[in-house]
């Protein structure tokens, strides 16, 4: 998921280099800037789960999930609670979470806990600041 194109960039670059099949999150109702900033930065605080988009691929089919996300007021932003629902059982999972600060302190442990209540392996979890001049990854 990315609202600015920092996070579809990274992800674009991780995919070449990784040789990975992407598969883009979009919410099914589209963010301005103003809802993310208002409603969103609240929604991602409480972890809540907006309707997505069906992915291009079942999400079944591959053995390792890297996913993607901008961090919005110090938590992933809502999108990526929703592909968390959609995370089957034993995948080997990467995150990535981009944002100004590159910094995602006070919701590190709870993310990880989530994956592992999922049943899956966390075999990687990074921080990546993005350009200061746009906002939301």
């Amino acid at each position: 998921y990315s609202l600015s194109g920092n996070t579809k960039a990274e992800a674009e670059r991780i995919a070449k280099e990784e040789n990975a099949e992407l598969c883009e999150i979009q919410e099914t109702k589209k963010r301005s800037r103003f809802s993310a900033f208002v409603p969103g930065c609240l929604q991602a605080r409480q972890r809540q789960t907006p309707a997505i988009k069906p992915l291009g691929h079942p999400l079944s089919n591959f053995d390792r999930i890297i996913i993607g996300c901008p961090i919005w007021a110090g938590f992933p932003a809502p999108a990526w609670n929703a592909v968390l629902q959609l995370l089957p059982e034993g995948k080997d999972v990467s995150l990535f979470f981009c944002s100004a600060s590159g910094k995602t302190t006070q919701s590190q442990q709870g993310t990880k806990d989530l994956i592992a209540q999922k049943g899956c392996t966390l075999s990687g979890y990074r921080d990546i600041k993005t350009g200061t001049d746009k906002t939301h990854g």
